[in-house]
């Protein structure tokens, strides 16, 4: 298996498997995978990821490189180690991020009012 290989599994069992089973005993914000995944991506980038990468053609975490991977997991593994502030504070920045984002889109138009 290539580094980058073991580096997406080692990700993906974090993601998938390790954080959501701890959420039980933690009593983590989150218990999703994606939630998990939306966080650490967020936070690895510094904004809303799909800012960065592209949505639906391929998962975003096969679009990192081996140092953004490894940053990934860092963090993930930081979440496991660090009291629940930790994820809390990450979660919050990444909510933040996306609240900042949605506002930043422009708006539909208004639909007009029937008579």
């Amino acid at each position: 298996m290539t580094h980058l290989l073991e580096l997406r599994s080692r990700y993906l069992e974090l993601t998938n498997r390790t954080l959501p089973q701890l959420a039980q005993q933690r009593r983590f914000p989150v218990s999703d995978n994606h939630c998990f995944q939306r966080i650490i991506l967020d936070n690895l980038l510094g904004q809303c990821w799909y800012e960065v990468l592209e949505r639906g053609k391929v998962p975003a975490y096969q679009q990192l490189t081996a140092l953004q991977l490894q940053q990934a997991i860092d963090l993930a593994e930081a979440i496991i180690t660090q009291p629940n502030s930790y994820l809390e504070q990450l979660n919050q920045n990444s909510l933040t991020w996306r609240r900042e984002q949605r506002s930043s889109l422009p708006k539909p138009a208004e639909t007009a009012e029937k008579p």
